[in-house]
């Protein structure tokens, strides 16, 4: 995870209250059905997100 001010090729841009999220296919796909929420004193707090037996390989790092 990178800090950056522009979206970069094949980037999807995520907009919400004004905070803007850049994200790259990969994690795109990893996030799916996710809701990421900050919380004072533990940062970035991700919730739900793409069961694990619906990942298409075994590979899948979900």
């Amino acid at each position: 995870m990178d800090i950056a001010k522009d979206a970069q090729p094949g980037d999807a841009t995520v907009e919400e209250d004004g905070l803007r999220v850049f994200l790259e296919q990969r994690a795109q796909e990893m996030l799916v059905n996710t809701t990421i929420d900050f919380q004072d004193k533990r940062g970035f707090v991700l919730s739900g997100g793409v069961p694990q037996d619906s990942c298409s390989s075994s590979s899948c790092s979900c």
